[in-house]
C-alpha cells in the first residue's frame, strides 16, 4: 500500500515568507495553518512550472524535514510564491493503486485481515462469562482473557451484544466487559488474540501493520490501550518474544473507529522448530506503572467505574493503510475457528449444559469402555486437549449408561489426532455393559 495523505477542503494558498534556494529542506510561509498537518505534500507555483514537496514537519509557519522535487524539479523560488495542498499526480497514482492492491486482496488471505472472529460472530463457548481466569478462552471464539495480578473489581462480566441495525456498517455482534466498579490498583487486565504464524508473514524489517477497531464505553474517561508482541515460537533456541509499544485512547459513549500502525522488525532473529510463531494483539483494559508504556501511556489506568467498556469489529492487516473491512461468512469464520476449537454440542450450546443432542453412543463390554468420538469437522492446529461431558448432568469427566440415573467416571481419551477425537476409555476394567453416552470439546488454541 501507498501512503496516502490528507486534503483540505478548498484547497487554500499561502506564500513563501521568504525565497529558497533549489536545496532548502525548510521552508517558512506565511500562514501555515492553510497547509494540512505533517506528514503531508504541498505544492510551489502555478501552471505548468510547479514543485510538489513532501515535509514531515509542521510547526506554526515553519515546514522541515522537506524532500525537495517530490514531484517536478527542485527550483529556486522568490519571496510570495504561492504554495498550497492541491491534488496531484502522486494522490491519483497512491489512490488507483491502493484500489486495485484492496480488490486484488483475496478476503481470507492474512495480509487482509489476520483476525479470525474479529466481527465477533462465533461463540462456541458460550455468550457469557463471569471472572473468567487467567489464560482462557471464556466466550468469543480465538479471544484469550488475561488477568495478571490482583486489585480488579469484584465481578467482570464478558458477554455478546447486539448492535443497534446501521451502528457500524457489515457488523451484528460486539464484545462486552462490564465491570462492577473500578478496582484498588489493578495490575493489568488484557484481552488478545494470538495469529497464528503472523511473525513471519506479517513482520519484518521495517514491516508495519495497522490495527483498526470500533470502540466506546458508558464509564467516563474510560481508556483502552493496545500494543503487539512478536512470538517467535518454541522448540530449538529461538529468540525472546519482542513487546511493540503502543497507543491508548480515552474512550467516549459513542461509537468510534480507532487505528494504529506499527512498525516491526524480524531481522536477525531466530524462529523456533515447533513451527508456532505468533503475533499477539493485546488490547489493555487496566494496567499499572510497570506495564503503561506498553500501552504508550504515562500513568496507570483502573477501571475507573462501574459500567460497560464495548469492542467490535477488530481488524489487523499488513501494511501502513486501514483497509475497509469486509467480513466473513459465517461459515467461513466457523471453520476457521474450529481448526483451534470443536465441540459435539449444537453450536448454540455451552459445553456443559444438559443437552442430549448430538451425544456420542457407544457399548461397554469386559469391564472396558471403548468409545470413537469420530472425526473433527476440520483438522486441528495440533493434537487437541479433549475433555469428556455427561450429556444428563453436564458434569465433565463423566459418561452415562443408558438406564441409569447416576454418571460414570471415564479416563480420558486415547488415540486422538488432529483429524479424529480417538476413544475414551475407562481403565478400571469394572465399568458395567451396557450403552454409555456422552459429549466432547477439543481445544487446540494457541
Amino acid at each position: 500500500m501507498q501512503t496516502m495523505y490528507t486534503a483540505m477542503i478548498n484547497s487554500p494558498v499561502t506564500t513563501l515568507a521568504s525565497g529558497i534556494d533549489t536545496t532548502q529542506t525548510t521552508i517558512t510561509v506565511t500562514d501555515g495553518n492553510k497547509l494540512p498537518a505533517a506528514p503531508n505534500l504541498a505544492t510551489l507555483g502555478g501552471g505548468e512550472s510547479t514543485e510538489t514537496i513532501l515535509y514531515t514537519g509542521k510547526t506554526g509557519n515553519t515546514l522541515t524535514g522537506v524532500t525537495r522535487g517530490f514531484q517536478g524539479t527542485a527550483k529556486a523560488w522568490t519571496t510570495g510564491t504561492q504554495i498550497g495542498r492541491f491534488f496531484t499526480a502522486y494522490d491519483h497514482d497512491a489512490f488507483l493503486n491502493n484500489i486495485n492492491s484492496i480488490q486484488a486482496m483475496p478476503t481470507a488471505e492474512m495480509s487482509r485481515q489476520a483476525i479470525i472472529n474479529g466481527n465477533f460472530d462465533i461463540w462456541q463457548r458460550g455468550t457469557t462469562a463471569t471472572n473468567p481466569a487467567h489464560n482462557t478462552y471464556p466466550a468469543a471464539d480465538r479471544w484469550k482473557v488475561l488477568v495478571d495480578g490482583s486489585g480488579f473489581p469484584s465481578s467482570i462480566v464478558h458477554s455478546r451484544q447486539s448492535l443497534t441495525p446501521g451502528d457500524i456498517p457489515g457488523a451484528y455482534y460486539f464484545y462486552r466487559v462490564a465491570p462492577n466498579g473500578a478496582g484498588t490498583a489493578p495490575d493489568l487486565y488484557r484481552l488478545t488474540q494470538l495469529v497464528e504464524h503472523g511473525t513471519r508473514y506479517l513482520c519484518g524489517a521495517g514491516k508495519k501493520v495497522t490495527i483498526s477497531f470500533w470502540a466506546r464505553s458508558s464509564i467516563a474517561n474510560k481508556r483502552i490501550g493496545v500494543y503487539l508482541i512478536q512470538g517467535y515460537g518454541t522448540g530449538g533456541s529461538p529468540s525472546a518474544a519482542e513487546n511493540i509499544n503502543g497507543y491508548n485512547w480515552t474512550l467516549t459513549n459513542e461509537w468510534k473507529k480507532y487505528t494504529a500502525t506499527f512498525t516491526t522488525n524480524t531481522l536477525g532473529k531466530t524462529f523456533g522448530s515447533n513451527n508456532d510463531d505468533t503475533l499477539s494483539i493485546l488490547f489493555g483494559y487496566a494496567w499499572n506503572t510497570t506495564f503503561m508504556g506498553r500501552f504508550g501511556a504515562s500513568t496507570a489506568e483502573n477501571f475507573v467505574g462501574a459500567g460497560n467498556i464495548d469492542i467490535a469489529q477488530v481488524q489487523l492487516c499488513a501494511g501502513d493503510v486501514d483497509v475497509p473491512f469486509q467480513p466473513r461468512s459465517f461459515t467461513d469464520e466457523l471453520v476457521l475457528c474450529q481448526r483451534y476449537y470443536e465441540k459435539s454440542y449444537n453450536y448454540n450450546v455451552r459445553p456443559g449444559t444438559v443437552d442430549p443432542a448430538g451425544m456420542i453412543t457407544t457399548y461397554a463390554s469386559d469391564g472396558y469402555i471403548i468409545a470413537d468420538g469420530g472425526a473433527f469437522k476440520v483438522g486441528k492446529r495440533i493434537t487437541p486437549t479433549m475433555a469428556v461431558y455427561s450429556p444428563y448432568s453436564g458434569t465433565i469427566s463423566k459418561a452415562r449408561r443408558f438406564g441409569d440415573s447416576s454418571d460414570v467416571a471415564v479416563d480420558g481419551f486415547e488415540y486422538t489426532s488432529t483429524n479424529h477425537a480417538g476413544r475414551i476409555y475407562y481403565g478400571a476394567g469394572n465399568a458395567i455393559p451396557g450403552m454409555y453416552q456422552f459429549h466432547w470439546t477439543a481445544d487446540a488454541e494457541l
